[in-house]
């Protein structure tokens, strides 16, 4: 299809006005039509596989459209009447088959799976040259397609016709002649399904119905241009000897701007150094900083300081030990009190546990006592109730617990942070008389540790009091750390205000050494160019035919791809022009059966960008409605058939080739287009081949 409609267009340039270069690009696209119709224009695949082809091929191009081309305007058909088909190793055909076709109708019927599809296609490719299935599926190699599966072979259909003297004929492939012999299901059925679409895809519609969709596909992936990116139209030499030319024009001016630069530079060294010291000179501000073999300078000096480390901290404060002391003393000896209170209340709290675990049994024994069984109803006093009433008056007992078991955790938090303290001196001193004190298993972190820590040693002190003496002197520590610290923050400063003038003077020392290169340079440039270029120069005469060539190849492409958009957007058209009576003749004949205000007067098909399908009715025959909107999927599926049917008639084809019409058309309607197919006048003397 993409082929033969190609070469219908290319039979339109003969009549229309195009330059040879155009005729030029044409032929180039017809000799690498294949390898062409796969690339898009993502990341300019096509445009750059083309302009590629151009500019390798350009010179050996014909100006002229061939002659032998198939013959596009012909409108005689070789045949009148089908009469055989024959298939071997095609699609589903594994074996030779043989089909007699010598009827005017020829039913071909059988289930999914039987070979009617493989049977139309035959007919298709026998008749077009071509597969439209297999293009929409973008098979580069046709035969890949149609060859059977099991033998993994590829064999031509054979047709044979019959003449107008009833002389048996040969069938050659036409696409001009029999493109309008099929009316195929799917293209009625994506023509239905474009009502559910935006607007602008309705201008679509004939386009679809008429198998269009890989042709317009093919079109809309040339890109607009070949532009810089994909073949060179400046000239790589002569641009860069343009380049080269400005550089010479500026090298005056680029001497004198540089002179300004050196002058400027010297005066803003000697700013610097009176900066960094008033009356002091670069070299021995330069000097000072980094220093000579004889002295070491300050930058130099300052970095070494600064990597020194400093002493780690501890965190640790004799303020901290004192409070952590202070709330294990008072702790401990608020437990005792506690204790001994509690183990005074001793009988009370048998009776507070008795009460509730009467309580806690309640909801096991909820009428009857827990202890004798006896009903509730039959105990003087309830003993739920009363073990409730009990609890609350010893209510103050479940106070001191709490209090007590709260000062057990305050006692060993802090015996926790008393041990982390005893850690961190062990971290900071060696050879310590705490190590003894250190435990592995914290579960012994209790009173009786606390309690070690204040026996005598044998030097007659106690642990506690060589944490006291370790703690004051690593707060001690810590502060001259701080200090340290804060020094090494000044020396940051310093040495960062010191690397500041270290560094603008090697900006300076930079840009003047730039400014005295391009001096240089700027006058070898002056001196040196005719000679230093003249193989450039000799290129650039070498490429000027290339970059002509290129501009031809760029403009004949634009020109192309212009011409071949106005034809692809003339097709719909083209392809409906005088069928609007015919269409409306025939919907009327598939809808025989529905009231005379839903027979329609007239048609209005979309032949360009936002145009709508249009139609109206023969009880308001000027009033016209959108008829996606106003019609059913039923109804919009006759519209489509209307249209091929009608081309049909109006090409005058010898046959019509209908697949599968069952699926494609509702119910409701059958009944009526086989009436219109067999019982009408339109078809008469006219072979139909129905698959079903």
């Amino acid at each position: 299809m993409i082929q033969s409609e190609f070469q219908r267009f290319l039979q339109t340039l003969l009549s229309t006005p195009s330059s040879a270069s155009v005729h030029k690009f044409a032929n180039l696209v017809l000799k690498h039509l294949e390898e062409i119709v796969p690339l898009v224009t993502h990341q300019g695949q096509r445009v750059k596989h083309v302009a590629k082809l151009a500019q390798k091929e350009w010179a050996s191009l014909s100006k002229d459209i061939p002659t032998n081309l198939e013959e596009v305007e012909s409108d005689v058909a070789s045949f009148a009447l089908l009469k055989e088909l024959s298939v071997d190793s095609f699609r589903g055909f594994s074996r030779e088959e043989t089909f007699d076709l010598k009827s005017l109708l020829v039913l071909i019927f059988g289930p999914n799976g039987t070979g009617k599809s493989s049977f139309c296609e035959a007919l298709e490719y026998a008749l077009l040259g071509s597969v439209a299935e297999a293009e929409s599926k973008r098979f580069r190699d046709v035969e890949a397609y149609l060859k059977n599966a099991h033998t993994n072979k590829f064999a031509p259909p054979k047709l044979i016709g019959i003449d107008d003297d009833g002389a048996d004929v040969s069938i050659k492939s036409n696409d001009a002649l029999y493109r309008f012999c099929f009316v195929e299901k799917n293209r009625i059925d994506s023509f239905s399904r474009i009502a559910a679409q935006a607007p602008a895809k309705q201008s679509e519609l004939i386009s679809t119905l008429f198998g269009l969709d890989a042709f317009n596909e093919f079109v809309k992936n040339f890109s607009p241009e070949i532009d810089g990116r994909y073949i060179d139209l400046e000239g790589v030499k002569a641009k860069t000897l343009a380049q080269k030319r400005l550089k010479l024009q500026g090298a005056e001016q680029q001497i004198k701007l540089n002179q300004g630069i050196v002058e400027q530079a010297k005066d803003d060294e000697a700013s610097l150094a009176s900066r960094y010291r008033e009356g002091c000179t670069l070299l021995t501000m330069m000097s000072e900083l980094n220093g000579t073999e004889e002295k070491q300078g300050h930058v130099p000096l300052l970095e070494a300081e600064l990597q020194k480390p400093i002493p780690q901290k501890s965190n640790l404060t004799v303020a901290n030990l004192t409070a952590i002391k202070q709330t294990l003393i008072s702790s401990l000896n608020e437990h005792t009190q506690k204790s001994e209170e509690i183990a005074k209340a001793s009988q009370q709290v048998s009776f507070q546990q008795l009460f509730e675990a009467v309580t806690q049994v309640q909801p096991n024994s909820p009428d009857k006592c827990p202890a004798c069984l006896t009903p509730l109803t039959e105990v003087t006093v309830n003993p739920f109730t009363y073990a409730g009433e009990e609890l609350v008056k010893l209510q103050h007992l479940a106070l001191l617990q709490a209090t007590i078991k709260q000062l057990e955790q305050t006692v060993f938090q802090k015996l926790q942070e008393l041990h982390q303290v005893l850690s961190t001196c062990l971290n900071f001193f060696s050879n310590n008389k705490l190590a003894p004190f250190k435990l592995a298993d914290m579960s012994h972190l209790n009173v009786t540790w606390w309690n070690s820590l204040h026996a005598a040693l044998e030097d007659g002190t106690t642990a506690i009091q060589h944490i006291e003496t370790q703690v004051t002197c690593l707060e001690k520590q810590d502060i001259e750390s701080v200090q340290i610290e804060q020094n090494k923050n000044a020396q940051r400063s310093e040495l960062k205000r010191l690397k500041g003038f270290l560094n603008d003077a090697q900006k300076l020392a930079a840009s003047k050494s730039a400014a005295v290169k391009a001096i240089e340079d700027a006058r070898k440039l002056i001196s040196e160019f005719d000679e230093a270029n003249k193989s450039l120069i000799k290129e650039v005469e070498q490429e000027k035919p290339i970059v002509t060539k290129n501009i031809e190849i760029r403009e004949s492409y634009q020109q192309f791809v212009s011409l071949l958009n106005a034809y692809r957007k003339k097709l719909p058209a083209q392809l409906v022009e005088n069928l609007g009576d015919v269409v409306v003749e025939l919907y009327n004949a598939f809808n025989r059966n529905d009231a005379p205000t839903e027979l329609m007067a007239s048609i209005q098909l979309p032949l360009a960008q936002n145009q709508k399908l249009k139609i109206s009715y023969q009880n308001e025959p000027k009033k016209y409605f959108d008829a996606l909107h106003v019609l059913s999927e039923g109804h919009i599926r006759c519209v489509g058939l209307a249209i091929l049917l009608a081309k049909n008639i109006k090409e005058g084809c010898p046959l019509l080739i209908f697949d599968d019409p069952v699926n494609a058309i509702d119910d409701d309607h059958r009944e009526s287009i086989r009436r219109t197919l067999f019982e009408d006048h339109y078809f008469d003397g006219k072979q139909i081949i129905l698959t079903l």
